[in-house]
């Protein structure tokens, strides 16, 4: 993929053209193992999400629309609509920054696509095939689409890129999933009315991010982003319902409100499912880098942080300028640099109940976070967003000594994939989690070809709730 500020007439119909294309065509290997990867990562991550508070209310909240659809409810033993079953798991999907994610719209897809398209393909009854290949063109129009505005300018202008750009992608998966159930192709005119309504539903404040509690929202937001999106491709379904046309170029397109300024995208080689960071850590992507980074200065965490007088990190302005706080909630510890350091020192990197609430006055994080100091580089800085998010750590030792190094792409990115084994070893990691079913049988599942309905049941078999 690439982008360009040359003028963008024809963008909406070019994109939703290709995106067509994706939907309608046949998976190839490659492919269809990076999409069960993307599925059983976010089938993990938002079992992990469904038992935190937030998750937990908005499943309880959903009790109301008991019975009013076929789609099943993460944390909760009733089924529902689709378009709230997917405000419900795509919730859970997001809360506990464990979710996927795409480095250059700055954006965690699989909370809102897969939510999304999970919940529709149970009704439709979709096989597994459909099922990826509609994932793969909502995680294509959300990539392209983010991209066309730009991910940190859509930050900058103080809205959250996975829900103003997730709805797209969750209405492109919808789309599709309701034309194979009539056996039809999936027609860009129809999708272009799906983003028009999409367009309508995008937003999302970044305030959370700013406030030292509250921030519980910004897991909803994936939520709301999965429930319009559903609604968005039904609207596009009542020819009486129109919407706008000109979705991206136009002049109140998605790039001129979120982001300012639209960009020409030109699809690449590759599907975007390929371009995808997978977290093997629970906290803001820009700080994999310098976990990896920790791991090699310690020798894999052998060394005693006792013995440590300061830790140097070093990597893009922003860090300075949203990241060196006091962490206050599990939001604002998963996007805390002293508190992620301290953390993972502390308890290694695979201990996701560190960033809980019971952990945010432990004295052992606290005194390592105390001894964390930031430092602007502009070597790092370049080799910054979007492409890669790099950082560096230097520790000095009480004896005087240092050891530095650099980490530029971390493990789970595009460069460093993460394996099935992988995946499944971090969900491995979550076997403490109440009623967290055995990942090996889930992964099972995925790659034996079960289809919608088979991983929705096995999802939401969970123990005694």
């Amino acid at each position: 993929m690439s982008t360009t500020t040359q003028p963008c007439e024809g963008l909406t119909r070019r994109l939703a053209d290709h995106v067509s294309r994706v939907a309608n065509a046949a998976l190839d290997t490659d492919d269809i193992e990076a999409a069960r990867r993307l599925l059983l990562d976010h089938f993990i991550v938002s079992l992990l999400g469904s038992t935190r508070p937030a998750a937990e209310a908005i499943a309880q909240w959903s009790r109301r629309f008991a019975g009013s659809g076929a789609s099943r409810v993460l944390g909760a033993d009733w089924s529902t609509d689709p378009a709230i079953a997917a405000l419900v798991n795509g919730t859970a999907g997001h809360s506990y920054e464990l979710d996927d994610t795409h480095n250059e719209t700055a954006s965690h897809p699989a909370c809102v696509v897969i939510a999304a398209a999970l919940a529709v393909a149970t009704v439709t009854d979709a096989s597994q095939t459909q099922l990826l290949r509609a994932v793969a063109a909502g995680y294509e129009a959300m990539a392209l689409i983010g991209s066309s505005a730009g991910g940190l300018d859509t930050v900058h202008r103080g809205f959250h890129p996975t829900a103003v750009y997730g709805v797209f992608g969750a209405a492109t998966a919808c789309i599709a999933l309701h034309a194979y159930q009539a056996g039809q192709a999936v027609d860009s005119d129809t999708l272009i009315s799906a983003w028009g309504h999409a367009l309508s539903q995008a937003g999302a404040s970044m305030q959370f991010s700013v406030e030292p509690t509250g921030g519980e929202v910004k897991r909803v937001h994936a939520g709301i982003a999965a429930r319009n999106g559903v609604m968005a491709a039904e609207f596009a379904l009542l020819p009486a319902v129109t919407a706008p046309r000109q979705v991206l170029e136009g002049v109140y397109g998605a790039a001129a409100i979120f982001a300012g300024t639209p960009r020409d995208v030109v699809p690449g080689p590759i599907l975007q499912i390929h371009n995808i960071s997978l977290k093997p850590y629970a906290c803001c992507r820009l700080f994999h880098s310098t976990i990896d980074a920790l791991a090699e200065v310690t020798d894999g965490f052998r060394i005693d942080p006792a013995q440590i007088d300061e830790i140097l990190v070093s990597g893009p302005r922003l860090i300075a300028e949203q990241h060196m706080t006091r962490a206050e909630s599990t939001m604002t510890a998963q996007y805390s640099c002293p508190f992620i350091v301290g953390a993972t020192l502390a308890y290694g990197p695979s201990r996701y109940d560190a960033y809980s609430e019971a952990f945010l006055d432990d004295p052992a994080i606290l005194d390592i976070a105390a001894r964390v100091r930031f430092e602007v580089s502009e070597a790092l800085e370049a080799q910054y967003y979007p492409k890669h998010f790099a950082t560096g750590v230097t520790l000095r030792f009480v004896d005087g000594s240092t050891a530095s190094t650099v980490v530029v792409d971390s493990v789970g990115t595009p460069h460093k994939p993460m394996s099935r084994e992988q995946i499944i070893a971090k969900g491995a990691s979550l076997a403490g989690q109440p009623q967290l079913p055995e990942v090996e049988n889930l992964a099972e599942l995925i790659w034996a070809d079960g289809g919608a309905r088979a991983l929705a049941a096995a999802l939401t078999r969970r123990g005694d709730r």
